[in-house]
């Protein structure tokens, strides 16, 4: 099947060979080139399709990113539309990580704006909720995939500015956890960090500077930290939070049953201190606060004859708990 992305379009499905579309004459294959196939959702300001690329043999899918605002305030489109672009720049300055999708293409046709970039094969973290609670062990694993992409994108002075489980994709051909959407990343100068920042971003997961229009890597990181709450609990992140207090009651909402070590509760709980200055402030401070934690417990074990803690070196896979350095 071809998918007409004309959004004036009434009726977009087409038959897989079609190069027009029969109900409004729209071109279905964008750039000569890729053919969308199915709708795969839509956000603030786009739309995100599943193609294939008809310019290689093998016929390899990708997702076509096509900008698509409602508001009909042209400075509010005018910045969103800015936002769109910045995507592509930052897509082509990060996609050389394993776990940032690589940018294939970016393009303006019949005066629609499109990104083409790689299809990532998985589950979001959020479909994963649907079915499952994380447990401890999942928590750390989660930890050190992400950490290192964190500290990727902070290197190169860009700020993610949405971590959440819609925006972490579990790869289903290693089982490896991708970030995408980068639409709202926000290149990290000394004059953005001066000058208050557009407030963009999902709310139950913003850092309190955020809201308050700043960005730092340590935003990131409070995300991360909540993103992390949200999977061991299945609640909404707000109805964990204390307003009155400013401060986070997620061990309250744990299953009952859940044991959580003092070393994860301790790290988790600077990911999400409300307070700047009491945060971690880059991803590899977090990162060596687990290599140690790990490190003293397995060595507790060891002693015990017990090791019952995984290390940081173990391999991890399908059906097991245990964890994996990352590369």
């Amino acid at each position: 099947m071809s998918y007409c992305v004309n959004p004036e379009c009434q009726n977009p499905q087409n038959s897989r060979t079609a190069q027009f579309c029969l109900n409004c004459g729209s071109n279905l294959v964008l750039r000569q080139r890729y053919r969308a196939i199915q709708p795969l959702g839509r956000g603030g300001f786009g739309k995100t399709f599943l193609a294939i690329d008809e310019d290689l043999p093998s016929h390899p899918r990708c997702a076509i990113k096509q900008f698509h605002f409602y508001d009909r305030d042209p400075e509010i489109c005018s910045k969103a539309l800015n936002l769109f672009r910045q995507e592509a720049i930052r897509l082509d300055e990060l996609g050389k990580h394993p776990q940032i999708p690589n940018l294939l293409g970016c393009f303006e046709q019949e005066h629609q704006i499109y990104l083409v970039q790689q299809f990532i094969d998985g589950q979001t973290l959020k479909q994963e909720l649907e079915s499952k609670i994380y447990d401890e062990n999942q928590i750390w694993q989660l930890l050190q995939d992400l950490l290192p992409v964190l500290q990727f994108i902070h290197d190169r002075r860009v700020i993610h500015r949405d971590i959440k489980p819609e925006n972490i994709i579990r790869r289903q051909s290693d089982n490896k956890l991708v970030l995408i959407d980068f639409g709202i990343a926000k290149l990290l100068t000394d004059t953005a960090i001066l000058r208050p920042a557009t407030l963009i971003g999902s709310q139950d997961y913003l850092a309190p500077e955020q809201m308050r229009g700043k960005v730092f890597p340590a935003s990131d990181l409070y995300s991360l930290g909540v993103t992390c709450i949200r999977m061991m609990t299945q609640v909404p992140p707000l109805d964990m939070y204390d307003l009155d207090g400013e401060r986070w009651w997620w061990r309250d909402f744990l299953p009952k049953g859940t044991i959580i070590s003092d070393e994860l509760g301790k790290i988790l709980d600077k990911l999400l201190n409300t307070h700047l200055n009491q945060r971690y402030s880059f991803a590899s401070q977090v990162l060596e606060d687990i290599d140690a934690a790990l490190n003293i417990r397995n060595q507790y074990f060891i002693s015990q004859k017990s090791p019952i803690f995984p290390t940081v070196n173990s391999e991890i896979s399908a059906n097991s708990c245990s964890l994996k350095n990352p590369a």
